[in-house]
């Protein structure tokens, strides 16, 4: 394995390393049977399998119209699912799982992939019209929100906000006009704006945000909690296990606020940790995609990126009261289930992407033909300068 892949996949086991920790330290306090941690490392082995095989499968084969459209069918098809009785499994009043005995799995998170994947395909197939008004930008904004749509018909305004982001992301770095994409944010502000004025609990966390403390016993309790624990934690933190928070004040202790409670028993320094390894991930991840021997690596490998750390600095900052109570797992962190199984797939391509880039390079410094696999899609134009620089 190459340097920057190695480097990466040292930096996704640290994460789960610390996941491992911290869901050990809350579920002893709330499963004496520790349920908890043995179907998280349950979810862990299955993602590391996951993980395994893309690492050693040819990311141009998803590119390859047959596995393109068994992707997306897919997961449009376990989307329809969560609208189906047999099948539908509500939690907290929100249809977003699919169950099937003892085992549940959200759809979403693997649509988050199938959208990435199905529009590395065609920007890169469409490169030449990138400019158009129709191909550069109507058609991946209406891609994102065939998938968009349906997610938010669970209630959930957490991942289609990573998913649009993300194609926003994935245009702007494929070349497409940047005054389409200007229209293109104000419309969404005024969407997402409508969205949360539909329902009055999104408004109320919107008026916690700005004064939680004021709302510390109703809508306010949340952020209130998450806020105490990382005061508690100080500097140093007060140690493994020694955390107060889980002991039912904070919910959700295990999942979305893990951020907070990883404050509390490692303080500081425990949060700055883990922020670094995501900035580390970040660096390491767009310098992959930066040398990707083709334009669809590049365009997969970044819009991989950008759905794992979105997702990363969205949850933290709702963690830290800079955005909205919005519940996500923190990628690699937060107990596992199809969120991990799917981040830690996702990671395996984005491995096999930098493996195959440093081949590619190391085989021209060494004037040797190239033997990575031509993509099945191609573009006329040369492969695209990104738009951001790493430094190799």
């Amino acid at each position: 394995m190459r340097r920057d892949s190695t480097l990466l996949t040292v930096i996704t086991v640290t994460l789960i390393l610390i996941g491992l920790v911290m869901i050990y330290s809350i579920g002893a306090v709330r499963d004496p049977y520790a349920k908890i941690f043995l179907k998280h490392l349950a979810y862990l082995c299955v993602g590391m399998i996951g993980f395994a095989c893309m690492v050693y499968h040819d990311y141009h084969r998803f590119g390859r119209p047959r596995m393109l459209r068994l992707v997306v069918f897919a997961s449009l098809l376990l989307l329809a699912l969560t609208f189906i009785p047999p099948f539908r499994l509500t939690m907290n009043g929100a249809p977003r799982w699919i169950g099937m005995g003892p085992v549940s799995f959200q759809p979403s998170e693997f649509a988050k992939f199938a959208l990435v994947l199905l529009l590395a395909v065609r920007l890169t197939q469409h490169q030449e019209k990138i400019l158009n008004f129709g191909t550069g930008f109507v058609m991946p904004f209406a891609l994102a929100g065939v998938f968009v749509s349906i997610i938010l018909m669970q209630k959930d305004i957490g991942i289609p906000f990573v998913m649009l982001a993300t194609t926003f992301i994935l245009v702007w770095v494929a070349g497409g006009r940047k005054l389409y994409l200007f229209l293109c944010s104000i419309l969404c502000f005024i969407g997402g704006c409508v969205l949360i004025s539909m329902y009055s609990y999104r408004m109320e966390r919107i008026m916690a945000l700005g004064d939680p403390f004021k709302y510390r016993d109703t809508i306010g309790y949340h952020l209130t909690q998450s806020l105490s624990a990382f005061a508690q934690g100080g500097f140093w933190g007060r140690g493994a296990g020694a955390g107060e928070q889980k002991l039912g004040y904070l919910p959700a202790a295990h999942t979305d606020f893990i951020f907070a409670m990883l404050g509390e028993e490692f303080g500081l320094i425990g949060t700055i940790t883990t922020v670094l390894l995501f900035l580390g991930m970040l660096y390491i991840a767009l310098r992959i995609a930066a040398n990707a021997p083709d334009l669809f690596g590049f365009l997969l490998a970044t819009g991989i990126t950008m759905l794992l750390l979105v997702q990363a600095a969205f949850i933290m900052a709702v963690n830290l009261g800079l955005a909205p109570t919005k519940g996500l797992p923190l990628p690699f962190v937060s107990y596992g289930g199809s969120a991990l199984i799917v981040s830690l797939s996702m990671m395996g391509i984005l491995v096999n992407i930098g493996i195959q880039g440093e081949l590619a390079q190391s085989e021209t410094r060494a004037g040797i033909a190239s033997k990575v696999l031509r993509p099945p899609i191609s573009s006329s134009r040369p492969r695209l300068t990104p738009t951001f620089r790493v430094k190799a």
